[in-house]
């Protein structure tokens, strides 16, 4: 707060300079009326212990209050305590009512009116001189206090744009405040951050410290392992220089083995021309020998020379050479139209003992007797006996379908085309067209063609075979065909799967056949018998079982089948050895 100053011993409680006055009458502005002006200050506006100074508070050290000192003086009441009396110095008087009256309208009126009120304020009747002077004092006070109020309206006005810039400022103040909280955040975060990386560098530090550690493990390991490596390759170099000796003595040994080979080759050789010129074979071609009773085929092993026997004459060539060896039988591959149970690929068998009994006759076969000079009769012999039980077979037809040159074939593969009671089938027949070409129709020629009949498609019957003529065995492959998921046809009966697992349990039916298989039907059933007929049949190929028996026979699963009795009826046909038959069991309408 700000005190009035004293001065000597007289004036107690006089205003300092003339800017406390400004200092007040701007407080008093800033009060908008409601400051009022003590009688004591008044008395130090209009006497001489009271007149305003103009020049600045100097003494002491001291300044002029500011605005803000002002008004901290007005609020703390500092300015506005009633001073202490003071003594009237002699020739003063009291001041009156009008005298405060027009103090009162000089100061506290707006700058504006001042000037006016300042001429109209009554004045109380002075004397002479006196009068005047106080006249002149007061004039002198009321332009200095304009002149104040004009300043202090001027630092006002710069106060106000003070007050705008502090605003302002207080602003930005707040935000840098608020940028300032951020960043206080943000490094806090940045810290708790750091105190990580610290924590995480930390440990990365002790696992380094430990990889390295086994860092300096590993190279010891590795030295030690370069010096092993050397101490290898060392012993490798020297296994190298000893291998490439063994080569060298291998290479020489090799030499001397081809050379001794050769010599063995050409020893063998010799020998088995030797025993081949003392030897003879007889040929049976298109006849493959059984075995004599308890014989196995033996190898006959080459001891130098290879044995190339691919060929029906390498095969026979092998045996004469072998003093021990008295049959050999050559098997051609069979073409794929002729398979058969004679097995597949070439092979050449040789026997100790020579067989009397033919398997087969087929082109694919050649078998021969080999002995010594003197026993080429009884061999030549053994061959016209053999050659006596060979059955007549006629070769198979390849007849022309509907559409093709029946000219060579004369006879046609479509089978007859029956009328809607089966009452009656009507057959293809092969008619000649010209010298060229012969086609098969139903019914008579076609208008404009040779029309002589070449042929047809009548059944061939093979006769039996006469006694000693070799005839088809009895070993029989038997299949069955069975819908197992299809109910029964008829009220009453048992669907054909409860059938077929019926004599399965029991093991009868083509259970008792060499072999037997069961193949799954087609959904058709028997209301399509033709294509379930032939999709049978094709199952029976792809198995393949088949080419080990005499007889295939295909059984229905509610047929009452004894195998034995077919064998029975099959040893009296006497049916050719290799005739293609098939067996008809029943003569039904055609």
């Amino acid at each position: 707060s700000w005190e009035p100053r004293r001065r000597g011993g007289g004036g107690a409680g006089r205003l300092a300079s003339s800017r406390s006055l400004v200092a007040l009458a701007s407080g008093a502005l800033a009060l908008v009326g409601l400051f009022f002006v003590s009688t004591s200050t008044v008395n130090h506006l209009l006497y001489p212990s009271g007149r305003l100074q103009s020049q600045a508070l100097e003494e002491d050290g001291q300044h002029a209050p500011s605005l803000h000192d002002v008004d901290d003086s007005v609020h703390n009441n500092s300015v506005l305590a009633k001073p202490e009396p003071e003594k009237k110095e002699e020739g003063q008087h009291a001041p009156s009512l009008h005298d405060v009256d027009a103090v009162h309208n000089s100061v506290l009126v707006k700058p504006e009116k001042a000037a006016s009120h300042t001429s109209e304020a009554p004045v109380p009747p002075e004397s002479g001189s006196r009068g005047h002077d106080r006249k002149e004092k007061e004039k002198s006070v009321f332009e200095q206090v304009k002149e104040e109020i004009e300043r202090v309206t001027k630092l006002k006005d710069d106060a106000d744009g003070l007050k705008s810039r502090a605003e302002d400022i207080g602003k930005k103040a707040d935000g840098v405040t608020k940028d300032a909280q951020q960043s206080k955040e943000e490094a806090s975060n940045k810290t708790e951050a750091a105190e990580a990386d610290r924590s995480r560098a930390e440990r990365l530090r002790r696992k380094a410290a430990e990889a390295l550690a086994m860092a300096e493990q590993l190279d010891d390991r590795a030295a030690d392992a370069t010096a092993s490596a050397q101490d290898l390759r060392d012993g490798a170099q020297k296994k190298m220089n000893l291998a490439a000796d063994m080569r060298d003595e291998e290479e020489a040994l090799e030499d001397k083995f081809a050379d001794k080979l050769a010599t063995a080759k050409g020893a063998e050789e010799k020998a088995l021309n030797q025993v081949k010129s003392h030897r003879v074979c007889v040929d049976l071609p298109g006849v493959r020998l059984g075995t004599a009773e308890g014989a196995e085929p033996r190898a006959f092993a080459p001891v130098a020379v290879v044995a190339a026997l691919r060929t029906a004459e390498a095969c026979t060539a092998w045996c004469q050479e072998h003093e021990a060896c008295r049959q050999s039988v050559f098997s051609a591959s069979p073409a794929e139209e002729e398979e058969d149970d004679t097995g597949g690929g070439d092979s050449c068998e040789l026997f100790g003992e020579a067989s009397d009994e033919p398997k087969y006759f087929r082109k694919t076969f050649n078998s021969s007797y080999c002995g010594s000079l003197s026993e080429k009769q009884e061999m030549i012999d053994r061959v016209q006996s053999v050659f006596k039980m060979k059955p007549w077979v006629p070769e198979p037809r390849r007849c022309a379908w509907a559409g093709e040159n029946c000219m060579e074939s004369k006879c046609c593969a479509n089978v007859c085309v029956s009328d809607w009671q089966f009452q009656k089938c009507d057959w293809y027949t092969c008619y000649k067209q010209d010298e060229y070409f012969a086609g098969c129709h139903l019914g008579s020629a076609p208008g404009g063609w040779d029309g002589k009949a070449l042929g047809g498609h009548a059944t061939r019957e093979v006769p039996k075979a006469e006694e000693g003529v070799l005839t088809q065995g009895t070993s029989l492959f038997c299949f069955c065909v069975v819908m197992w998921d299809q109910p029964a046809t008829m009220q009453a009966m048992d669907p054909e799967s409860a059938v077929a697992n019926n004599f399965k349990e029991k093991k009868l039916s083509i259970f008792q056949c060499e072999e037997h298989a069961f193949f799954d039907g087609l959904p058709t059933g028997s209301g399509h018998n033709i294509d379930s007929f032939t999709h049978a049949w094709q199952q029976v190929k792809k198995d393949g079982r088949w080419k080990r028996h005499d007889w295939t026979v295909k059984v229905d699963a509610d047929a009452v089948f004894f195998p034995n009795r077919l064998k029975m009826h099959l040893d009296k046909l006497r049916t050719p050895k290799g005739s293609k038959v098939y067996l008809e069991n029943i003569n039904y309408q055609f």
